[in-house]
């Protein structure tokens, strides 16, 4: 008789200045009253965390990031060294970025994640030139405006990248089948916890699911750039409440039989199952597997 597959969730956090601050502050860090209230959370039901880490913040609060691995299970990768969208992906971005996480934790990164999700094909080989073992870029749904993407077409459970020689594990952001919608703190905010709920029951998660958030969607955030009218508005959706409605996530998962994993445990669950292979080509004008371009 074979046993039920397992049902695992990763819990990640995106570890970048909030959201329009040009002065690259962090109030989860700022904050010890936010932080308090974040790790008595992921307490209270055994996560384990993926923080993927913009580098260059790291100076100002590595000493944080550390003290908040010291109280959850924390696995780390890499979030590019600037959390520029326009360079995150070169090669020379990606050196950068592996040598200040080297320098900091004192051992290389295992996984990525591309800033607004734009990973290319030069930064997947990249990637796997540096050991990088999984990557967490994608958003498999579709988002207009100048930050855009269309991927529509690919999958929402993790996959193997391939090209000669190597390999490397992609974990797409979860969406919700069908409708498309990401499963991320930003969304349910903005929908409201009971009508996303409502989807949840009407699309239900797969198996392999990855929760996207970023400090600033704990809170509401002090906007000192460039954010306005209906953007700015859509990102105030609930932000009082985005603790209550983290958590109100975590409990319905812990409903649904979830085991909340770092995300290397998933890529390892994932790679004893029969995985979809997407072929990544070189040379210019080959067909690679993450168009996603702005529309």
């Amino acid at each position: 008789m074979t046993s039920p597959p397992q049902k695992l969730a990763c819990i990640t956090l995106d570890v970048e200045a909030d959201l329009a601050n040009s002065r690259g502050r962090i109030r989860l860090f700022d904050e010890p009253d936010l932080l308090e209230r974040y790790v008595r959370i992921l307490e209270k039901h055994d996560v384990r965390l993926t923080a993927f880490l913009v580098t260059s913040v790291l100076e100002r609060y590595g000493a944080d990031i550390l003290e908040l691995a010291k109280r959850i299970p924390t696995e780390f990768g890499v979030h590019s060294h600037r959390h520029d969208p326009r360079t995150a992906c070169t090669r020379a971005e990606i050196r950068l970025a592996v040598q200040t996480f080297r320098e900091f934790l004192g051992k290389d990164p295992a996984g990525f994640r591309a800033p607004i999700g734009a990973i290319t094909a030069e930064g997947l080989h990249a990637l796997m030139d540096y050991g990088f073992r999984f990557d967490s870029s994608l958003y498999p749904s579709i988002r207009f405006g100048k930050n855009g993407y269309w991927n529509p077409h690919m999958p929402i459970v993790p996959f193997r990248v391939t090209r000669e020689g190597a390999d490397l594990m992609e974990c797409p952001i979860t969406a919700l089948p069908t409708v498309r919608v990401m499963f991320a703190l930003s969304y349910v905010k903005l929908l409201g916890w009971r009508a996303y709920r409502a989807l949840l029951a009407l699309f239900p998660l797969p198996d392999m699911a990855v929760f996207l958030s970023h400090p600033h969607d704990l809170y509401r955030p002090k906007f000192d750039d460039g954010v306005r009218g209906l953007e700015k508005r859509a990102i105030l959706r609930n932000a009082q409440r985005g603790m209550d409605i983290f958590e109100r996530v975590l409990i319905r998962l812990q409903e649904q039989g979830y085991r909340f994993v770092h995300m290397g445990e998933m890529c390892a669950a994932a790679r004893q199952t029969a995985l979809r292979q997407v072929r990544l080509a070189r040379g210019r004008g080959a067909v690679q597997p993450f168009p996603s371009p702005p529309i």
